[in-house]
């Protein structure tokens, strides 16, 4: 299994794209761009008719070509759908370099967001137009990086689980019985070289929270982390080799979701029923959006349960609402990859790693030699 890319600290994303200061300070908040935008004042009414056309930038992986004909037909506007390319750094880029004013609609991750936000080159949503915002369940209601929802929407997520071979002798679907079978069954469990999905596992598995900086609390992780070493897999890691012998595959592997979004022979997906963490991809509707009521148009029917259902038929992507699970088909009800269950996806957090608990994380690692 390939290694689980770390996302960026706050401080590398805010380096990488640090041209985005240069190439939108001259525009400021309701600058002299030309176009007209709105801020926390704008206020939904009979008037806010869409415009007659909307401009998204997303992959086609989380854009439903079923969603964008029914939008086109409810509402008479024109969908523009440009494939973003690359990562959301680059996207910033290219933002910085002329997109704003271009496009209505992008869909980023959580870093990208809280930059967007932090630097107030993302409008803030009309809770007036996008009503069904008031249906987000946790943990994607109140996001650590744009507080109370104010600027984005949820499209699709990542969750942290694992995959559990047929057979697999589990007593219970938790992280603590997870690391326990580690120890019975040197070898069985494998991780990959993911710091913060490890050390966020082990935290849970000891009651703490996923993104805790306490000392003392990640003092035990760390200790626990060394009691479980020698009986680890340890994938795509300088252990790799040193990881304990045992027969086959392993019985269980921690990973996340995207790999068993379709049903894989023997083996299945888990959410662990203590709660995990999410990785989360929103829309937000950059600074002088040229057609920002259709954008909002287009939010207020994503956040349409038979709107998302479509997504998920044409996709097959985990999607936000819980309202939409009652139109799924069982084969999608039944996989925890694209339908976690219910209980431990509202115990789930965006993680909101401080700089503090970052330091901390990376010596916890460090001191594995992973």
């Amino acid at each position: 299994m390939p290694a689980v890319a770390e996302r960026s600290t706050r401080r590398d994303f805010l380096l990488s794209t640090s041209v985005l200061l240069a190439g939108t300070a001259c525009m400021g908040r309701g600058g002299s761009s030309g176009v007209e935008t709105f801020g926390p004042g704008f206020i939904g009414s009979p008037d806010q008719v869409p415009e007659d056309t909307v401009q998204i930038v997303a992959s086609p992986s989380v854009l439903s070509q079923t969603g964008v004909d029914r939008f086109a037909q409810r509402t008479g506007v024109r969908v523009t759908v440009k494939r973003a390319g690359g990562s959301d750094d680059e996207l910033l880029l290219r933002l910085a370099a002329g997109g704003y004013g271009e496009m209505d609609l992008v869909v980023l991750g959580a870093d990208a967001v809280d930059y967007l936000v932090q630097s107030k080159q993302v409008e803030p949503l009309a809770r007036s137009l996008v009503p069904g915002r008031t249906e987000l369940q946790p943990p994607f209601s109140d996001p650590p990086y744009d507080s109370g929802a104010n600027h984005s929407v949820p499209v699709t997520y990542r969750i942290v689980g694992m995959a559990v071979a047929d057979g697999a002798p589990l007593e219970e679907e938790t992280w603590a019985e997870t690391f326990r079978l580690a120890e019975v069954r040197p070898g069985s469990v494998a991780i990959p070289n993911a710091r913060d999905d490890v050390i966020g596992a082990v935290l849970v598995s000891l009651g703490h929270a996923w993104d805790t900086d306490s000392n003392s609390e990640l003092d035990e992780a760390a200790g626990r982390l060394h009691e479980l070493r020698p009986v680890l897999r340890f994938l795509g890691s300088r252990l790799h080799g040193e990881s304990p012998v045992a027969a086959g595959l392993p019985l269980v592997t921690l990973t996340r979701s995207q790999p068993y979004l379709r049903n894989t022979s023997g083996r299945r997906f888990v959410v662990p029923r203590e709660g995990s963490a999410v990785d989360v991809r929103s829309y937000v509707i950059p600074a002088f959006a040229p057609h920002p009521v259709a954008a909002h148009a287009w939010l207020a029917s994503w956040l349409d349960p038979h709107v998302q259902a479509s997504a998920a038929f044409d996709l097959g992507i985990p999607l936000p609402l819980e309202s939409t699970r009652p139109l799924l088909p069982s084969a999608h009800l039944e996989n925890e990859a694209v339908c976690p269950p219910l209980a431990p996806l509202r115990r789930s957090v965006q993680p909101n790693i401080s700089e503090n608990g970052r330091t901390l994380r990376d010596e916890i690692w460090a001191g594995l030699g992973a």
